[in-house]
């Protein structure tokens, strides 16, 4: 479902087509029977005029049809023979369209390789993890339907790691048909050298650690090594003689360029390039934020497990990708790194399955020289008693609060980087910050005139400015501002706060609150889902809040969103989840609720979140009297205040139903047809925008399939279902195209939804475990035959019957799942 969902996004948000499509479409025409000429004319009559070639000035020269099968087109396509000679047949059925099925066919088979490794290593749940985190960086699933050799390049580094060594025993077809997939791949494209170099350094790290030159590892390294090169090199003499071509100098383009574009050439020019490849890349990557956090942890996981294969070929791969990028001097936008992330994903996941897994070890002493007991390769042996609950094992970390000390530190460095990441790539001002400011500086006691003036002052130069009511509307004079439903939300508890900040700081200081109040959700967020379900779960939510691009940017934005997001956060916390709540939870609930009412519009989905709720309880038990009335009434009454209250005072005013009135007085069907306009805005606007964030896309497609499923079971599916219908009908009705923040106030509920549904099928792929008075019987092992452990792996499972289980793995009998586990030893369910 994933795996169909990336595809999706990236066939809506990229272009199919690149400028190195139109040759590799020339050269397939060519492999099908037709003359070069005729070749390179059928691929310029597809795409001359596609988005992806637009601003591509030099891809048609006028001798296009003799050059793309010559020179230095040839030198670079012609060994690259795969791409085009396994899209013939589909080009030959399908047209054009046919290049895509290959990169489409070659994308999945990494994802599955990717999951099979992962399973064998750490079991199914470490292998569901590994397939999402390479499912969600957009800027990699995006070569999945582009037709270049990615595509390809994905399937044969992701496939041939199953052949190696890596808990497992091998044999020589194991290394006959790694070799096999090494020569394939440098015929698919030349970056394929970074498989056989990353296989080089997981060699090296293993004769420096077990001090044996002749290891398990030393025929892939060479053999994998010897034809890569090999190939390259032949690739390098060849070309050129069948082609009539010129050889790739690639020495010779550097030195060429970094004199034209930095004025050096040769080993000085390097430090110059490699910082500007750094830098252009991380200028275009940071808008991928689990893309940006994958890096970050990959980083960690190579540090610190410095003995394991998978973190040394990690480390080969990403520097010889690199090195070659630095030589070919172009910036390429994590292009030639995308087909290496399958390799970068495992080395994180086993840096999780070390500080998280059922079995964990010390990451520095960590490896996969020999087979691993993951698992669900554990078995339960006959009882005769029943079988004691096992304890979580808290030996060897430290705690702070409900979560280890590593869980806080993977929610603090990605809170930094979302931050690192938004600051400067973000609008921190938009239209409504026109009117919370304004506000602002009348309750600072300036006169509407002043406030007006002071607030154009501040904001007429930013970017935002010349849309919406940015420039326009000032030409009405000084009380626009001011007048009943012309801000989209109330200006009351978010400008209020803001007051002082403004005064101290400026206009800046409007951005103080969302930022404190981001940091307050991510808390409340991470400890709602750590109590309800454990630490697992409550570091997975924090994780998934914060890369949430389109949500994540409302703690840098000048609007009331991100408080009223805190606000219900709070609100979850005194709701009757799992039993009945005292008057001082109901009473909180209504504070809470009425700040979120006067924060932001949209905070009316809330109150569609309980009544939904409300309704769901209601039908269970068959009675509208239940524990859920008294505070489904404090909603009704709340809302019914806030907007009563706001057509007696402008500050508290909003558009609450903006253009609805078109819906029934306009459009060219009716009340039918303007619903189907709107509907087709959201799409279409609000759908693109949307779209280039994976993981708000993959939430949001759980979310609507498991909230009407488990909503009379789960009270969180019932709040979102609730929220989700509201926040979808307050779009229909206000139709102003907004993005996220139409249902950004309920999202929190989407994720503790989507959370929910893991922890379900985290029970389903639970390990089952023996009890713990249950002794092994006579000649039967729990794991399979003993094999060598490497050094200091012994000391991460001296006794598989010992009870060393972490604290998401209990016996079959708990009704918990492995993410309910208590936070720690004593701490209350």
């Amino acid at each position: 479902m994933l795996y169909v969902l990336a595809v999706a996004l990236a066939l809506i948000t990229n272009p199919q087509y690149g400028p190195d499509s139109r040759i590799y479409l020339a050269w397939t025409y060519w492999y099908l029977g037709h003359p070069q000429a005729e070749a390179a004319q059928l691929s310029y009559n597809y795409l001359w005029d596609n988005t992806g070639l637009k601003d591509c000035w030099s891809c048609w020269p006028d001798d296009y049809h003799e050059k793309f099968f010559t020179g230095q087109y040839a030198a670079v396509v012609g060994p690259r023979v795969l791409l085009p000679f396994l899209s013939a047949p589909f080009v030959a059925l399908m047209g054009p369209m046919g290049m895509l099925v290959v990169p489409i066919v070659g994308y999945a088979l990494a994802v599955v390789a990717t999951v099979m490794l992962a399973s064998r290593l750490w079991g199914q749940r470490w292998a569901l993890v590994a397939g999402a985190v390479l499912l969600l960086p957009v800027y990699v699933s995006r070569w999945s339907v582009v037709a270049h050799t990615e595509g390809p390049a994905f399937a044969l580094l992701a496939v041939p790691l199953l052949l190696l060594p890596l808990a497992m025993r091998v044999t020589r077809k194991h290394l006959i048909a790694y070799v096999a997939l090494v020569g394939l791949g440098m015929l698919n494209r030349q970056f394929a050298i970074a498989l056989p170099v990353a296989v080089g350094f997981a060699w090296l790290l293993v004769f420096l650690r077990d001090r044996k030159f002749f290891n398990v590892w030393f025929p892939f390294a060479f053999w994998g090594n010897f034809v890569g090169f090999g190939i390259l090199l032949a690739q390098m003499l060849i070309t050129p003689m069948i082609f009539g071509g010129e050889e790739l100098s690639l020495v010779g383009q550097f030195n060429d360029l970094s004199m034209q574009y930095f004025q050096t050439s040769g080993v000085g020019a390097i430090p110059t390039v490699t910082w500007n490849v750094i830098t252009s890349d991380l200028l275009r990557v940071r808008y991928d934020l689990p893309l940006m956090a994958l890096l970050v942890l990959v980083t960690f996981a190579v540090v610190w497990r410095w003995r394991s294969e998978l973190s040394a070929m990690a480390a080969g791969a990403f520097l010889s990708v690199s090195a070659i990028n630095i030589v070919e001097f172009w910036p390429a936008a994590f292009r030639y790194h995308a087909p290496i992330v399958p390799l970068l994903v495992l080395a994180a996941v086993a840096l999780l399955a070390d500080l998280w897994g059922p079995l964990r070890q010390r990451p520095s002493r960590s490896t996969e020289a020999v087979p691993r007991p993951p698992a669900y390769r554990v078995t339960t042996p006959p009882e005769t008693k029943p079988a004691r609950r096992w304890k979580p094992t808290v030996s060897g970390l430290r705690w702070i609060g409900e979560l280890p000390v590593h869980a806080w530190l993977v929610i603090s460095v990605l809170t930094a980087v979302t931050f690192w990441e938004l600051q400067d790539r973000t609008w921190h001002y938009g239209p409504s910050s026109i009117y919370h400011l304004a506000w602002t500086y009348r309750i600072l006691g300036y006169s509407p005139a002043d406030a007006t003036a002071q607030t154009y002052d501040d904001l007429h130069n930013m970017p935002f400015f010349g849309s919406g009511c940015g420039g326009p509307c000032w030409e009405y004079g000084d009380y626009w501002i001011y007048q009943h439903a012309t801000s989209g939300d109330p200006n009351l508890v978010y400008p209020l706060l803001s007051a002082p900040f403004v005064h101290f700081y400026g206009f800046s200081g409007l951005l103080v609150v969302p930022v404190v109040a981001m940091l307050v959700a991510i808390v409340m967020l991470t400890l709602f889902a750590t109590r309800r379900w454990g630490p697992a779960a409550g570091t997975l939510t924090a994780v998934g809040f914060l890369l949430t691009d389109r949500i994540a940017s409302a703690g840098l934005a000048g609007t009331g969103d991100m408080l009223a997001i805190a606000l219900g956060i709070g609100m979850l916390f005194t709701l009757p989840l799992d039993g009945r709540r005292n008057r001082r939870a109901l009473a909180t609930f209504g504070v809470l609720l009425v700040l979120a009412l006067a924060s932001r519009s949209t905070s009316i989905t809330l109150v569609g979140a309980i009544g939904v709720g409300w309704l769901c309880h209601s039908l269970v038990t068959r009675s509208v009297r239940n524990r859920w009335t008294p505070f489904a009434a404090v909603a009704g009454l709340a809302v019914v205040g806030v907007v009563s209250l706001g057509q007696v005072s402008a500050i508290v005013d909003a558009r609450y139903l903006g253009r609805a009135r078109e819906v029934i007085s306009e459009g060219t069907g009716g009340v039918a047809g303007s619903i189907a306009d709107r509907l087709h805005e959201m799409t279409s606007i609000d759908g693109t925008y949307i779209a280039a964030d994976a993981l708000l896309c993959a939430v949001l497609m759980i979310a609507v399939i498991a909230a009407p499923l488990r909503s009379l079971r789960d009270p969180l599916a019932a709040l979102a279902l609730g929220g989700g219908i509201v926040s979808v009908l307050l779009g229909l009705l206000v139709g102003v195209p907004s993005g996220a923040r139409q249902f950004s106030i309920v999202y929190p509920l989407f994720l503790l939804t989507t959370v929910g549904l893991l922890v379900s099928l985290s029970r389903r792929l639970r390990p089952e475990v023996p009890g713990e008075a249950a002794p092994e019987p006579a000649g039967v092992r729990a794991i399979g035959s003993p094999v060598p452990v490497a050094a200091g792996v012994a000391e991460a499972f001296p006794d598989l019957n010992a009870p060393r289980l972490a604290a998401d793995d209990l016996t079959p009998d708990d009704p918990r799942t492995g993410l309910e586990a208590p936070a720690r030893p004593g701490a209350p369910a």
